[in-house]
């Protein structure tokens, strides 16, 4: 099996669609999340195409043996928080984790974030995927809110975290 490692930035045919397969298929295994789920995702991704602006956004894509196996994004549209940047779409292959590999897409999605632009990074995950919220708060984000959600098939709570911006490389 080549299982040789490639990162990729910037939006390629394919992307979209399949950065909404792979969280359709993880939050299926691991919430039930059923097809409104996916539906949710392909929209909110197409959405932040059709406004896409390299100025201010990101796709960060990890390929490994020449598939995709993981993504995060960056959505500089400020529109839920004025100056600010969304971290969006973060996710690696179970397969593939624990060998840095998630932590390097935060790292360089991050320093995108960094940029003057911006006040600071927040996002929304999921409270009981304990490995997602350990690597956001290793990288300086902390839980300022929650809000109960059940647009993903299935009941759960959001998480709000918040991460101001990070001067001369220090988090």
């Amino acid at each position: 099996m080549d299982d040789t490692v490639r990162f990729v930035r910037g939006v390629r045919p394919g992307y979209i669609g399949g950065i909404a397969r792979m969280h359709a298929e993880y939050y299926a295994d691991v919430w039930g999340s059923g097809v409104a789920f996916e539906a949710l995702m392909a929209k909110e991704i197409i959405a932040w195409w059709e406004r896409y602006d390299e100025q201010r956004d990101l796709l960060l894509t990890v390929h490994i043996g020449g598939v995709l196996a993981g993504s995060v994004a960056v959505d500089g549209s400020q529109d839920e928080r004025p100056g600010w940047a969304r971290l969006r779409w973060f996710l690696l292959d179970p397969r593939f984790q624990g060998r840095g590999i998630g932590k390097s897409l935060i790292r360089d999605a991050l320093a995108f974030c960094d940029a003057p632009q911006f006040s600071g990074t927040y996002l929304w995950t999921v409270e009981g995927l304990p490995q997602s919220l350990r690597l956001y708060e290793q990288n300086g984000f902390r839980v300022v809110g929650r809000e109960s959600d059940d647009r993903y098939s299935v009941p759960h709570v959001n998480l709000w975290m918040e991460r101001c911006r990070q001067r001369e490389g220090k988090v």
